[in-house]
C-alpha cells in the first residue's frame, strides 16, 4: 500500500529537484560570474550547508500537505487511522530522505565538478582546501584557489529529518482538526520566541541555555498531541 502511495505521489519529487536544482544551478551561475569576471583567489563551497535546510524545509511543507490531503484521503477509503497515519509518515519519510539524498549528491557535484571548474573560471592552475594549508607554515600556494568549506556533521542531518517529519505532522495536525485557526495557532508558536527575545530583558546566553530545552519538549509534546489528534480524527466527507 505504501509504494502504491509512494507512486500517486512522485509528482512530489519534481518539487524537490525543481527547488535544489534549480537553486543550485542559480548558485553556480552567480558563482561562476564572480570568478570569471572577478578573479579572485578564495571561495567558499555552501551545498552542504544549504541545501539540507533547503530540502529539509521543503519535506516540512509537503508533511503538512500530506497529513491534510493523504490521510483524509485514507480514511474516506475505508482504512483504519492507525493504518492513515502509518502511510502519511512513510510517505513524508520517503520524501524527506529523497530531499536530504538530492543535498548530499549536489553536495558533491559541487565539490567533485564546479570547484575546478571555479579554478579554470578565475585563470589559476588548481584548486586546494583552505584547512590543508597549515597557519605560519609557508608561504600561500600561488595561482591555487583556496576554498572554505562549510559542512553539517552528520546529527545535523538526522535532525533535520525528525524535524522536517515531526514538524509536518504536528503542523497538519493542527490544522486538520482545527482549520484556518490552527494556521494561525502555528504562526504564533513560530515567531513567539523571537518576540520574547526582543521584549524580555534576558541575556542571550540564559535564553539559548533553556530555549533549546524547552522547545524540545514543546515539539515531543506536540509530537504525542498529533499521534493522538490524528488516531481520534473524525471523518470527513
Amino acid at each position: 500500500m505504501l509504494k502504491k502511495l509512494i507512486k500517486l505521489n512522485l509528482d512530489d519529487l519534481a518539487l524537490y529537484l525543481g527547488v535544489e536544482g534549480g537553486l543550485f544551478l542559480l548558485i553556480q551561475i552567480v558563482i561562476g560570474c564572480v570568478m570569471y569576471f572577478g578573479r579572485p583567489t578564495d571561495s567558499i563551497t555552501v551545498s552542504c550547508i544549504l541545501f539540507p535546510i533547503v530540502g529539509g524545509f521543503c519535506a516540512l511543507i509537503a508533511g503538512i500537505s500530506h497529513v491534510g490531503v493523504s490521510f483524509d484521503q485514507a480514511l474516506r477509503f475505508g482504512q483504519t487511522r492507525r493504518r492513515a497515519l502509518g502511510l502519511t509518515l512513510g510517505l513524508a519519510s520517503f520524501e524527506t530522505v529523497f530531499a536530504l539524498a538530492l543535498a548530499a549528491v549536489l553536495t558533491v557535484v559541487e565539490r567533485v565538478l564546479c570547484v575546478p571548474l571555479w579554478a579554470r573560471l578565475a585563470g589559476l592552475r588548481g584548486w586546494r582546501l583552505a584547512m590543508d594549508i597549515i597557519p605560519g607554515g609557508g608561504r600561500r600556494p600561488e595561482n591555487i584557489l583556496l576554498v572554505d568549506t562549510f559542512s553539517l556533521d552528520w546529527y545535523w542531518w538526522l535532525l533535520i529529518f525528525v524535524l522536517a517529519v515531526g514538524g509536518g505532522m504536528i503542523a497538519g495536525a493542527v490544522i486538520q482538526r482545527f482549520g484556518a485557526k490552527g494556521g494561525w495557532f502555528i504562526w504564533g508558536i513560530c515567531f513567539a520566541p523571537m518576540l520574547l527575545e526582543q521584549i524580555l530583558p534576558w541575556e542571550a546566553y540564559g535564553l539559548t541555555h533553556w530555549l533549546i530545552p524547552t522547545l524540545g519538549l514543546l515539539f515531543a509534546a506536540g509530537s504525542l498531541w498529533s499521534v493522538w489528534s490524528l488516531l481520534h480524527a473524525s471523518v470527513r466527507s
